[in-house]
């Protein structure tokens, strides 16, 4: 039998790091996997593990449409195990049952819980609505957000939830109808165009900006990265700045607000920032004092400060005092700041 001698091949890996750079190709998750490990701050291989978790379920009971401990009650028979958030009044995770399992009941019909990530939960505390007060929300669909201020403030807040794509202005009038909030005023308008339409007219204004979601990225579906790209990254931070800037010129002095996105890009977040507060030297970032208190200690390590430096960019030193919440699984990845305007 004639004897083949083993040819001496470079590994796979060898040959591409050797390769002149011009030469070698990065797939689409090469560059995501590669960009989160430095924005997070951990190995490559750490980063689809971080991507691997669904949050668990989160509801937040509607005051509004009946007695919130009625509706607890109702859950708890119908099986759904519940888990108090203690930060959060009136917050649960359902430890039993996926998102779709959870609305399958009369009460959500009735609009009397709502689902909605605890991440996005976080971002209307940190804005700490009052009874009274005029409040935006800029880029408001499908209504989570805007339905809980209404929650929050008793129905006693004049709310205005605006969007401007008109398939999802359909779904934020429907939601307003479900959870019974008529303080709130739906319209449909370009954000970009409130800080002249509004100039110092809101109490508080939360911008949750549209952005590249990585937040949302679940490694364990069908083609996680399908909605995600540079080029979508990019676009992004142009509208980002554009809107921060209108949602500020909308607030009263000695108001604030609150920017937040579900995607942990610095870009789209540390550095719209750092954009707002150079082109307005009333701008303050505040600290946000959830963060430490009692109530969200066993949460606190899910949270990284926001970063002064990344990838050749320097973001203004004020930016550590904003939030990041690493994708795990009780929330999903997002970025909060809050605002004052002096």
């Amino acid at each position: 039998m004639k004897k083949y001698k083993r040819r001496s091949y470079k590994s796979k890996r060898e040959e591409f790091t050797n390769r002149p750079i011009k030469d070698r190709y990065f797939t689409k998750e090469d560059v995501f996997v590669s960009r989160l490990a430095s924005i997070l701050m951990c190995p490559k291989s750490q980063v689809k593990a971080t991507f691997a978790k669904r949050p668990v379920t989160t509801i937040r009971l509607n005051k509004l449409k009946g007695d919130v401990k009625d509706t607890k009650e109702k859950l708890i028979n119908k099986g759904y195990d519940l888990q108090e958030i203690p930060f959060a009044e009136n917050v649960y995770f359902v430890k039993n049952k996926n998102k779709s399992e959870a609305s399958q009941n009369q009460e959500y019909n009735d609009g009397k819980f709502y689902i909605q990530n605890l991440s996005s939960i976080i971002a209307v505390l940190v804005l700490n609505p009052k009874e009274g007060e005029t409040i935006l929300d800029m880029c408001a669909a499908p209504g989570s957000k805007s339905t809980y201020i209404a929650d929050i403030t008793n129905g006693k807040a004049n709310i205005l939830a605006n969007d401007s794509d008109v398939k999802r202005f359909g779904d934020l009038q429907s939601v307003i109808k479900q959870f019974g909030t008529p303080s709130i005023k739906a319209t449909l308008s370009d954000a970009r165009e409130f800080g002249k339409k509004y100039p110092v007219y809101f109490d508080n204004v939360l911008l949750d900006a549209p952005c590249s979601g990585e937040g949302l990225i679940y490694f364990n579906g069908q083609r996680p990265l399908r909605y995600w790209s540079m080029n979508k990254v990019k676009k992004c931070i142009y509208t980002q700045k554009e809107l921060i800037v209108s949602a500020f010129k909308t607030l009263k002095h000695g108001h604030s607000m609150v920017y937040s996105t579900c995607t942990l890009e610095p870009e789209e977040n540390e550095g719209v920032v750092t954009h707002l507060l150079s082109q307005f030297s009333n701008a303050k970032v505040e600290k946000i004092d959830l963060i430490d208190s009692e109530e969200f200690a066993d949460f606190k390590h899910l949270v990284r400060p926001g970063i002064k430096k990344w990838s050749g960019n320097t973001y203004n030193k004020e930016v550590t005092k904003t939030m990041r919440i690493i994708p795990c699984g009780k929330m999903m990845g997002f970025y909060i700041a809050k605002i004052r305007k002096e």
